[in-house]
């Protein structure tokens, strides 16, 4: 029985319930539906019957029973909060939180340009927080099961992400499952050898290739072979994602190069910053044929704070840029002039150094100090650069932590910076954050 306007569901965990508003969309499981009840407005998704079955409302029972993973990262997922049921019919659905359309965009509302493209520095945010809330999933021993461009949500502003669609996230490499992903982000091994369960690691192949949608507007197997394939049939699907992939940009087999028409990809990938371009490259090379070796979430969070941090607008035509520590002559993606840097906030941390651009407004966060990804202050300002009042030439740091910093001069005296005091930036200077050590380097 489908839902009509106006007819009313029952939670079974809170005993409310909800009037049916509108239909908000239709997908190959069901419906998801506007609903208003006593806890305010929430969407309904709403199986269909082929989909209704008991082991589906065991797993959607499991999740709501099972919290999301803790902090910002767990706070991405849209979590199933209540299985509903309707008199007259055995189907059911499960309550979930309201999804603001009007600012979150799919990918593919950015491919039609129903809204706009994010900039560089906007992608490496959305990027970020794709690969931590995975990772956090990941960590808590779930696994997604079906990561594709409808499942992720973002603000292409802001670079907010959002995680949809996840009654069909379970226990990893666990055997009993009817989900197996959408066929563009399945991991070869579960198309080639039945006996697979997903798990982590086809996780690991699905982000990467939802990333190169991101990144490059196109699939990273989608090249001669594709191109060339008259009927896009099962057999097809199953030789190029499958048995036989190819990347399109590996750098020892030419088979499956991107055909000259992909000019948007094309360009897309030649501005990539180097760091993800290798990234890519390992993820369907020797990612494709061996699970062990495909990007772990972690290696793209570090990717993708470094590129970050190294964003810059361009003097000449303002475009947003990306800069890497490995850029001798930095010049723009866009208009090719070259780019003036200014100076430099190299943090020493447990995994190496890290480098900051400081250009105007640019915030150093908690992140930076301990590159402890998963922890609630995170994301916590803890300095600024600002300019001088008084004198606009002059440029310095505000501490906007809760304690004192110690900057220590190239002469060697040293000066306590109180919070919401600023210290200059000045070559050399060093400065003790905590019990983290920072330079400044022109």
């Amino acid at each position: 029985m489908s839902l009509i306007i106006g007819q009313k569901v029952q939670a079974e965990k809170s005993k409310c319930h909800y009037e049916i508003k509108k239909k908000l969309g239709e997908g190959g499981q069901g419906a998801v539906f506007l609903v208003e009840g006593p806890t305010g407005p929430m969407a309904l998704k709403w199986y269909n019957q082929i989909h209704s079955k008991p082991d589906q409302r065991k797993a959607i029972e499991y999740l709501i029973g099972e919290p999301p993973p803790k902090g910002l990262a767990g706070k991405r997922f849209i979590w199933p909060q209540d299985i509903a049921t309707a008199n007259g019919t055995d189907r059911f659905g499960y309550l979930m939180a309201l999804i603001e359309t009007n600012r979150f965009a799919e990918l593919g509302d950015i491919w039609a340009k129903k809204k706009q493209a994010p900039d560089y520095p906007t992608l490496c945010e959305i990027s970020f927080q794709i690969a931590n809330s995975y990772r956090a999933l990941h960590l808590s021993g779930h696994c997604y099961r079906d990561i594709s461009r409808g499942n992720v949500l973002f603000d292409p502003k802001t670079g907010e992400v959002l995680i949809c669609d996840n009654d069909n996230i379970g226990i990893d490499n666990q055997g009993s499952c009817s989900i197996w992903g959408t066929w563009e982000y399945i991991a070869p091994e579960l198309i080639t050898d039945k006996s697979k369960n997903p798990s982590t690691k086809t996780d690991w192949h699905s982000l990467a290739v939802f990333l190169f949608n991101l990144w490059m507007w196109h699939h990273p197997l989608h090249g001669k072979m594709e191109y060339e394939i008259h009927t896009w049939d099962l057999f097809a699907k199953k030789k190029v994602y499958g048995a036989s992939p190819v990347f399109v940009f590996d750098p020892f087999d030419s088979c499956n190069q991107l055909p000259s028409q992909y000019k948007t990809c094309l360009k897309k990938w030649d501005a990539c910053p180097s760091v993800i371009k290798n990234l890519f490259t390992k993820a369907f090379t020797v990612g494709l044929k061996n699970p062990d070796g495909r990007v772990t979430e972690g290696e793209w969070q570090e990717a993708f704070l470094r590129l970050k941090d190294g964003a810059i607008s361009c003097q000449k035509c303002k475009a947003a840029c990306l800069w890497e520590s490995s850029n001798i002559n930095f010049t723009c993606w866009y208009c090719k002039s070259p780019i003036n840097l200014p100076p430099k906030l190299q943090i020493s941390r447990t995994n190496g150094t890290h480098q900051i651009l400081l250009e105007k407004d640019k915030q150093i966060f908690q992140i930076h100090l301990d590159s402890k990804f998963d922890k609630d202050d995170s994301q916590n300002i803890i300095g600024q650069v600002v300019q001088n009042p008084t004198n606009p030439n002059i440029w310095g740091i505000r501490n906007l932590s809760k304690f004192n910093w110690v900057a220590t001069f190239i002469d060697g005296k040293t000066l306590e910076i109180h919070p919401q005091k600023a210290v200059p930036m000045v070559d050399g200077l060093k400065l003790n954050i905590g019990n983290t050590e920072a330079i400044i380097k022109a």
